[in-house]
């Protein structure tokens, strides 16, 4: 009888170990920009790995349109840290570069309000 509780113990545990591991972040494109990219960094590495966008296709190209449907929602891994350095690329203008986001505490970044309080990067 032990042996079948302590099975479930790990049933239940399990999915949320794994959930833990995962900070989600919702990336809201309300400019008229279409985002082409993102991608991610620990801070400071400039070793980028792209995240995979499933948007309207534009030109070869898949994209994370601006306005209110322009929204993904990225899973980040948090096994090693919190801290991710985001590059977000626009069809038009130069790319975005967010320092120090912080994946465990922030679920929502507004693209456009980031774009107009931080500077951009050519």
């Amino acid at each position: 009888m032990r042996h079948k509780w302590s099975m479930l113990g790990v049933l239940v545990v399990s999915p949320l170990a794994i959930a833990a591991s995962a900070g989600y972040v919702d990336f809201i494109n309300g400019s008229g920009d279409p985002v082409v990219a993102i991608s991610l960094a620990k801070p400071g590495s400039g070793d980028w790995k792209p995240v995979k966008l499933h948007g309207v296709v534009h030109g070869g190209y898949v994209s994370l349109d601006g306005g209110y449907m322009g929204e993904a929602t990225v899973a980040m891994d948090i096994s090693h840290g919190c801290f991710y350095d985001v590059l977000v690329e626009f069809s038009q203008r130069r790319a975005l570069l967010l320092n120090n986001v912080d994946a465990c505490r922030t679920h929502r970044i507004d693209i456009d309000r980031a774009w107009q309080q931080t500077h951009s990067i050519s």
